[in-house]
């Protein structure tokens, strides 16, 4: 291998990583385009859930009560995710608020779980955000692990570019 194709070879290990972030932006930003339902962003939704404190406190009845069209209405989205739902769910306290979220703690005291809620603002209302990957990449989570996950990928294209030149290099011939 000469040293032209091992920095050529080098360089797409080193870029990898870069691309998928992009892809993986990208699709989420797409996906954002058409993520929300028209039909749940009319005045009275707008109204209804005015407050993100509004949202949480009827997000509690519909997990209580596992009422899919409450939850769907709750999210505002064309494809709603499913969440657990038991009557033993209690909405306990305000967990984080960012820029964009504000983030509620759910408890399950029959199985003994918690859960956490996302609410983000969304065309004047405020809605039930799931963890997907659009929330993902929108709460800024993607940064925490792009670094970690690219310095594995570095480190072992590294390697198995060291392993590639000393398996090469033993394969030569000495001198004579």
């Amino acid at each position: 291998m000469t040293p032209k194709a091992a920095f050529r070879s080098l360089l797409v290990v080193g870029l990898i990583p870069f691309i998928l972030l992009g892809l993986l932006v990208s699709v989420a930003k797409a996906y954002g385009l058409m993520r929300y339902d028209p039909t749940y962003f009319t005045e009275t939704y707008q109204i209804r859930y005015d407050t993100p404190g509004a949202a949480a406190k009827t997000l509690e009845s519909a997990l209580q009560t596992g009422d899919a069209a409450l939850l769907a209405e709750l999210q505002g989205l064309r494809w709603p995710a499913s969440f657990e739902s038991s009557p033993a769910i209690t909405w306990v306290q305000l967990w984080e608020r960012t820029d964009r979220y504000v983030t509620y703690l759910y408890y399950d005291v029959s199985a003994n779980r918690p859960y956490l809620f996302h609410m983000e603002e969304a065309r004047a209302r405020w809605v039930v955000s799931p963890s997907d990957m659009y929330h993902f990449v929108e709460s800024g989570a993607y940064k925490r692990w792009f670094l970690t996950v690219s310095l594995v990928w570095w480190a072992s294209g590294i390697v198995m570019m060291g392993l590639v030149y000393l398996s090469l290099a033993s394969e030569r011939p000495g001198p004579v």
